[in-house]
C-alpha cells in the first residue's frame, strides 16, 4: 500500500508500547521497548546498570500481503544514577538509555497493518540513545520536574496490565501513537522534552509535558538529530492519574502546536490544502477483577479520539484481560487475551480510496498471549495474533500471525 510506509514510520515512532526505564524508586510499571519489566531499583543504589533483551520471532502464516518469517532483536542498556549520593545534588536522578535494533521489517514487508504487530519493530536498523534526562524531586517527594531526551510513553498513556501483549496497539493507543509528522516522542525516536508532575493527596497525580513536535529527522530515519526545528512546534500532553482502590484510571489530552496539512484535502487532490490542528483525548483504566496481583485476574480498557482530518486513525478502543497463575503449578506465568480497534479517519480512508478500493471502516487485532516465566530474569511468550482489514484495505486478506517473544534482563 502506497501510504503504509508513512503510517509505519509514525507507528514505530510510537513504539507502542513503549518503553520506559528503571529509575531510582521506580514504580512497578517501568519497562523497556518491548514491554520488558525491569527489576525495581532501590533509592539507596547510587549507580545501577541494566541490560535488557527482547527478541520477536514472527511468522505470517496466512493472509496479509504475503507469507514469511522475521526475527526482530532489540537490546537496551540503561544506567541510572542517584546524583545526591554521587555528586551532592539533592533529590536528583539521572538516566541514560541506549538501544540497538536490527530493523527487521515484519508489518512493513509481510502483513501491511497500520497498528504494527511487534512493539519493537523500527523499520530500519538503529543504534541510538532513547532517553537521557535528569529528574529533580521536591523535599516532600510530591512533585518532580524532568528534562532531557524523554519517552512520553514511559509515564503517559501507560498501564501495567497491558505490558504482556506484543502488538503495538496495546502500548500507546493508536490514535496518539500514529499522530504527528513522525509520531510523538517515544520509541524509537525521542526528542528534547520537559515534564512536570505533582501528587495531590494519596490518590491523584497530575502530569504534563512539552516535547519537540517532530522527533529526529523523518526524511532520514537512521539519523539521530537532537534539536528544535523552527517549524516543528511542540507536542503538549497532560494526564490525570487516579488510583481508586483496585481501579486505576488515566484521563489525558494532547495537541501539536504546529498545524499540519489536511490529509483529506491532500488525498482528494484539493486545489488548496488547508492547515489543521492535530489533537485528541483518551481515557484508560485497569482493575483487579479477581484474586490479587500475585495470582488473579486483571482487566484493562482504553478509548481515544484524534483529529479526523490530520490523522490516519480518528478513533481507537481496546479491551483485555490477564490472568496470573491460571495454569496449576505455574504461579508466575501470565495468560492474556486482548482486542484493539483503530477506526480509519476520513483522511485515512480517502488515502486508501485513492488506490482504487473501498476502504474498511477500521483495522482490528486480536491477540492471545501466554508468558512462561522460566527464571526471574528470563521469559518466553508464545502468542497468536489475528489482524482484520490490515491497513484499512479490504483487498489485503485478514492475517494470522504466530509468534514467540524472548525477554531477558540483567542487573538490579
Amino acid at each position: 500500500m502506497a501510504w503504509y510506509g508513512a503510517a509505519l514510520a509514525v507507528m514505530t515512532a510510537a513504539g507502542g508500547a513503549e518503553p520506559a526505564l528503571a529509575q531510582v524508586a521506580a514504580p512497578s510499571a517501568e519497562r523497556t521497548p518491548g514491554n520488558v519489566e525491569l527489576p525495581e531499583v532501590e533509592a539507596r543504589d547510587p549507580l545501577v546498570l541494566q541490560l535488557a533483551y527482547t527478541g520477536d520471532l514472527l511468522s505470517s502464516v496466512s493472509g496479509g500481503q504475503r507469507r514469511g518469517t522475521r526475527w526482530i532483536n532489540n537490546v537496551s542498556a540503561i544506567a541510572t544514577a542517584d546524583l545526591d549520593t554521587l555528586a551532592g545534588v539533592p533529590r536528583t536522578t539521572a538516566l541514560v538509555h541506549a538501544f540497538y535494533n536490527n530493523g527487521a521489517r515484519f508489518s512493513g514487508d509481510l502483513v501491511g497493518d497500520g497498528q504494527v504487530v511487534s512493539s519493537i519493530e523500527t523499520d530500519t536498523p538503529l543504534l541510538r540513545v532513547l532517553e537521557a534526562w535528569v529528574e529533580h524531586h521536591g523535599t516532600d517527594e510530591r512533585w518532580s520536574v524532568k528534562a532531557g531526551l524523554y519517552d512520553v510513553n514511559s509515564e503517559f498513556d501507560a498501564l501495567q496490565t497491558s505490558l504482556l501483549f506484543v502488538n503495538s496497539a496495546f502500548g500507546m493507543g493508536t490514535d496518539l501513537g500514529a499522530s504527528g509528522r513522525a509520531g510523538p516522542s517515544t520509541f524509537p525516536s525521542t526528542s528534547l522534552s520537559v515534564r512536570g508532575q505533582v501528587k495531590l493527596g494519596e490518590r491523584l497525580t497530575l502530569r504534563a509535558a512539552a516535547a519537540d513536535g517532530v522527533p529526529n529527522d523523518p526524511s532520514r530515519p537512521r539519523r539521530t538529530w537532537i534539536g528544535i526545528g523552527g517549524g516543528d512546534g511542540a507536542l503538549l500532553i497532560g494526564e490525570a492519574d487516579a488510583e481508586l482502590g483496585v481501579v486505576r484510571l488515566l484521563a489525558g489530552g494532547w495537541t501539536y502546536t504546529a498545524r499540519s496539512d489536511d490529509r483529506f484535502d491532500a488525498a482528494t487532490g484539493a486545489a488548496v490544502i488547508r492547515r489543521v490542528r492535530s489533537e485528541g483525548v483518551y481515557l484508560r483504566g485497569e482493575a483487579q477483577l479477581a484474586g490479587d496481583r500475585e495470582r488473579g485476574l486483571r482487566g484493562f480498557f482504553r478509548l481515544g479520539v484524534a483529529s479526523d482530518r490530520a490523522n490516519i486513525y480518528g478513533g481507537f478502543s481496546s479491551l483485555g484481560f490477564v490472568w496470573r497463575g491460571l495454569i496449576p503449578g505455574r504461579p508466575q506465568d501470565d495468560s492474556g487475551i486482548a482486542v484493539a480497534y483503530a477506526g480509519g479517519s476520513s483522511a485515512g480512508r480517502a488515502i486508501v480510496r485513492n488506490e482504487g478500493v473501498t476502504p474498511a471502516r477500521g483495522e482490528a487485532v486480536i491477540e492471545l498471549n501466554h508468558r512462561i516465566q522460566l527464571r526471574d530474569w528470563l521469559g518466553v511468550q508464545p502468542h497468536v495474533q489475528y489482524v482484520v482489514a490490515p491497513g484499512l484495505n479490504p483487498t489485503v486478506r485478514n492475517a494470522l500471525v504466530l509468534g514467540l517473544r524472548l525477554t531477558a534482563t540483567i542487573g538490579e
